[in-house]
């Protein structure tokens, strides 16, 4: 049999071992979690450091952008500027180059010459010739004609100028202040006014009173104005003049 002191003392080294392998296991436990702990410390570490390198190098880049943003920026609005300058420019060329007004009606009057066939040059001709001394024979000579209307009858109304133009035309009758026509044109509103020769060319003009015109007849130029006078007629002035 085991005496009472073996079993006694056993148990105490049984205890005892429990008690070493309790504080191994503890050790071993908090020896554990301090290694985790600083391996998660220097993950931790390591990727905050990564990840500040990450922003700063993002920073840098943004930063980068942004100046050559700005450098865009700049070269657009120097561009921009430099085609405002060139439009004005141009606005300003155009205005200078560019015919207005009477000019350009008158240009547009040689086009339409050149389109329907006249020779430049006889054009040049013409033009320079209107610069030069004007001879004239005698003064204007007078007649008067009496516009037909709708409400007119009878023969027509006209008058012959150096045995070459005859001069007619139309308008509108004039409204009595009960509004009935009478036998007389309107002078406050247009007429129609006919030059035609003896060889049957005509002309025809429209317009309010007063009127010119000039039209050349076998190498002279006669020159046309046309006012209204006493009821019911129209008063013609023609010039003849050495063409060109």
């Amino acid at each position: 049999m085991i005496s009472a002191s073996a079993s006694f003392g056993e148990g105490r080294r049984r205890r005892r071992r429990e008690v070493y392998w309790r504080l191994a296991r503890f050790f071993l436990s908090f020896l554990a979690v301090v290694v985790i702990g600083v391996y998660g410390y220097q993950i931790g570490v390591a990727a905050g450091q990564a990840r500040s390198a990450q922003l700063e190098a993002d920073l840098e880049r943004f930063q980068q952008d942004n100046l050559d943003l700005r450098d865009r920026l700049a070269g657009t609005l120097e561009s921009s500027s430099r085609a405002e300058q060139d439009l004005e420019a141009l606005r300003r060329r155009y205005t200078a180059e560019v015919p207005h007004g009477e000019i350009a009606e008158l240009l547009g009057q040689v086009q339409e010459q050149l389109h329907a066939g006249v020779d430049l040059e006889r054009l040049a001709f013409l033009i320079d010739a209107a610069g030069q001394a004007v001879r004239c024979e005698g003064g204007p000579v007078s007649k008067r004609f009496a516009p037909r209307t709708p409400v007119t009858q009878g023969p027509v109304s006209a008058v012959r100028f150096a045995d070459r133009i005859v001069v007619t035309g139309t308008g509108q009758a004039a409204l009595s202040a009960d509004g009935l026509p009478e036998a007389w044109f309107d002078p406050a509103k247009p007429v129609q006014v006919e030059f035609r020769t003896l060889d049957g060319q005509a002309v025809q003009i429209e317009g309010l009173l007063p009127l010119t015109h000039a039209m050349v007849v076998d190498g002279q130029e006669y020159r046309f104005s046309l006012i209204a006078a006493t009821a019911p007629f129209v008063e013609v002035a023609a010039q003849a003049c050495a063409f060109p």
